[in-house]
């Protein structure tokens, strides 16, 4: 017993000696996240290694982001039994109807007010008009699963693919057998039309996107659970699962996640390399300023090229 409790703590040790979990923890970070690997090496970079919590809070939360959250978080009052915080705590919900869903989302909408961004208003006031349209839709689609049993929102999940940092997630709905994932598609803006207003398309979807496909595939592989991706505009939904979707048979998943866990390690690797300095992390991944993530206003954007002309 005590040859075993010896050995048991000198693995220990070894664990907490790493250099590879020292050089993560001076960067402070604790986890991946499908989102984060998603992301343009440069961009993650500067968001979560050079930035403060306090200015990743001023990163613009524009139109199409605050309209994928209002429907979403206001189905999920409707159906989840158990609704999962960003403190990643968890509550018994009062369930809602759906008129008081589309109230709901009425009022989230109407929280924003971007007057001095005209054309991020203009896309947020058509939204409003549009919003009950999506939200009707996201209804239809999720009572089509029928999902039975408790289902909970944003519930956090951990999933590790053989790096040294787990992958944290929060799943949008799930149920004893199931693992939704959601996605909203904002109309696209147009040309102002010959009666000065301005036009918008609606944008529809063939087949998943890679990234909400590679997304989708980490929440299979955390719960084991049948994953479906939904899709939502205006006009219509659209279920993807493994029955008819390639991006989503168990081959195509289980090669999201071996680039899932490639791009983990690699970013684990950049972080050893610079041992805890952001200026000489951003000198060793490229990065495109023109990239639209790069729309994240003109103060932080400034930061940024300062930051990278440093690292030259």
């Amino acid at each position: 017993m005590v040859i075993k409790e010896q050995k048991e703590l000198a693995e220990f040790r070894d664990l907490v000696m790493q250099p590879t979990l020292e050089a993560l923890v001076k960067f402070g970070l604790d986890h991946h996240s499908p989102s984060q690997l998603n992301l343009p090496d440069g961009f993650w970079a500067y968001k979560y290694l050079c930035c403060t919590q306090e200015e990743r809070r001023k990163f613009p939360f524009t139109s199409k982001p605050r309209l994928g959250v209002a429907i979403g978080n206001a189905i999920a009052l409707m159906y989840a039994h158990i609704v999962w915080t960003n403190n990643s705590e968890k509550y018994q919900n009062k369930r809602i109807n759906f008129r008081d869903a589309l109230r709901f989302v009425q009022e989230m909408l109407n929280e924003y007010n971007p007057i001095e961004n005209k054309s991020d208003l203009e896309q947020h006031e058509y939204h409003k008009t549009i919003a009950s349209k999506f939200a009707n839709n996201l209804h239809k689609a999720i009572k089509s699963l029928a999902l039975v049993g408790e289902v909970e929102s944003e519930a956090n999940r951990y999933l590790n693919l053989g790096s040294d940092l787990d992958l944290l997630m929060r799943t949008d709905l799930e149920n004893p057998t199931c693992v939704v994932e959601i996605k909203t598609l904002p109309p696209r803006r147009g040309k102002i039309k010959k009666d000065g207003t301005r036009g918008f398309s609606t944008q529809s979807v063939s087949q998943p996107k890679l990234d909400a496909a590679r997304q989708t595939a980490c929440y299979w592989a955390a719960t084991k659970k049948k994953p479906f991706l939904v899709y939502v505009n205006e006009k219509e939904y659209k279920i993807f699962d493994p029955s008819n979707c390639d991006m989503l048979t168990e081959r195509s998943m289980k090669d999201h996640l071996q680039y899932y866990k490639s791009k983990a390690r690699t970013r684990e690797r950049l972080m050893i390399q610079a041992d805890g300095s952001p200026t000489k992390l951003l000198g060793l991944v490229s990065n495109d300023f023109e990239s639209f993530y790069w729309d994240i206003g003109k103060d932080l954007v400034m930061k940024a090229k300062q930051l990278f002309k440093e690292a030259q």
